[in-house]
């Protein structure tokens, strides 16, 4: 039983020793080991002596490097306060295993860690909805690995294969943080594979179909905010949900920019978008509309642009694919959205970067535009040293894209691509 000081460089480094199961204890916090097993496996464990009888036990507090040695150290210390006050930590984790639950599981895992990403309200509304209302009653002692597959079919039974991946990629994360929690003493999605395998979608809209959709668009059956929101991604080339979750501060129409903060952008990094005439527009018909609500209302104006019902909160970026969705007709097996064949709002982002391209505008600013990590700043040079934003050229490619597209909308414009060096 090697003695050590226990350092993170050393966690990293421990083998088994003669290809045996090696305990290394802890200098530091009396108890504390970190096991290394011949297949190159660790764990840590406190060793105790049962304040009961007296015997000798030992309890797995996570295996590493998914439990980090300093909260090993607190788990160990928690566990020796508690051996010091008379209570068994074994008997009160098979106790608090016995007594928790999946939903138990998915409501701490949305509440102390979910909750803080920037997608937590739709990770909480999956796992709810396809964890916890199936099997959610289930014992968190007695969880399979049946019973996480057994949520995955559900969702795949109803066709939807995106969503079926996205919960497998929910259940995982929550498992692995559980476990290390100590909530779980295994990890049950350990050899699982994705339930679907999903080809990048590739879908660009042609001039006529970008006329045929915003011609149709004022008689689909969804409010005139997600109408909006949509021509907003075809004009600005903007994501979905960082247009649906926009904000009064967010906009300044006397310099025609749209700020998106860090913390509501994807890459994490404040994000300025220039508003050509088209996009302040939309955009100023939206806020007259809100404004004229709230006073009918009689309530606090909203700082939300699109707001959702009761105005509490912006609508969020899921209910705008859906409402696509929701146009979909089939007549004679050939399937439609608006007229053209589907599509989804992601595909207006894409089509707007493929149009500016193809009027000749450079795929670096284009980059820009779009807020793509690999081209703003993808090296250190660019995040580091490489301040120019680029906003002048990036107005002038999102002028030129909504005169052309003003053009297609109105049929008076034949597809010519600019020269490449119309915007560099």
């Amino acid at each position: 039983m090697p003695t050590v000081e226990l350092t993170d460089r050393f966690c990293q480094s421990a083998k088994a020793s003669d290809g045996r199961q090696t305990d290394y204890f802890d200098t530091i916090t009396k108890g504390l080991c970190l096991r290394a097993s011949p297949g190159g496996t660790k764990a840590f464990y406190l060793h105790y002596t049962k304040p009961g009888d007296g015997k000798r036990a030992r309890m797995k507090l996570g295996r590493y490097p998914e439990m980090k040695l300093g909260k090993a150290r607190e788990r160990a210390r928690d566990a020796r306060g508690d051996i010091g006050d008379g209570t068994d930590p074994i008997v009160e984790k098979k106790a608090l295993a016995a007594s928790q639950t999946v939903a138990d599981m998915v409501d701490n895992y949305i509440a102390r860690h979910a909750s803080t990403k920037r997608s937590g309200d739709e990770i909480a509304r999956r796992l709810r909805k396809n964890v916890s209302d199936v099997i959610g009653t289930i014992k968190l002692a007695d969880l399979h690995r049946r019973d996480l597959t057994r949520c995955i079919d559900a969702v795949k039974d109803r066709g939807a294969h995106v969503e079926a991946n996205r919960i497998f990629e929910d259940m995982r994360a929550m498992v692995r943080w559980a476990r290390g929690r100590g909530d779980l003493d295994e990890n049950l999605v350990e050899g699982m594979k994705r339930p679907t395998e999903t080809t990048e979608r590739d879908r660009v809209l042609s001039a006529e179909e970008i006329k045929t959709m915003w011609l149709a668009l004022p008689d689909a059956d969804m409010r005139e905010s997600t109408r909006r929101i949509l021509r907003l991604c075809l004009v600005t080339g903007q994501r979905v949900g960082e247009i649906a979750g926009m904000v009064r501060g967010e906009i300044d129409f006397d310099q025609r920019l749209w700020t998106i903060p860090p913390a509501r952008a994807k890459n994490k990094r404040e994000h300025v978008v220039p508003l050509s005439d088209m996009a302040a527009g939309i955009i100023r018909e939206q806020l007259t509309a809100v404004e004229a609500l709230d006073q009918r209302k009689d309530r606090i104006a909203t700082p939300f642009v699109f707001p959702g019902p009761g105005s509490r909160a912006a609508v969020t970026g899921a209910s705008i694919p859906k409402a696509v969705k929701r146009e979909e007709v089939t007549k004679r097996g050939m399937a439609t959205i608006m007229g053209i064949p589907p599509w989804t709002p992601h595909d207006l982002r894409r089509t707007a970067a493929t149009h500016m391209e193809e009027i000749g505008i450079s795929p670096f600013i284009i980059g820009h535009v779009l807020n793509h990590v690999s081209a703003t700043k993808a090296s250190i040079t660019s995040r580091v040293y490489a301040r120019y934003s680029y906003d002048k050229e990036k107005r002038e490619a999102l002028e030129l894209w909504a005169d052309r597209l003003d053009g297609i909308i109105e049929g008076k414009v034949k597809l010519v691509a600019l020269s490449r060096e119309a915007v560099v």
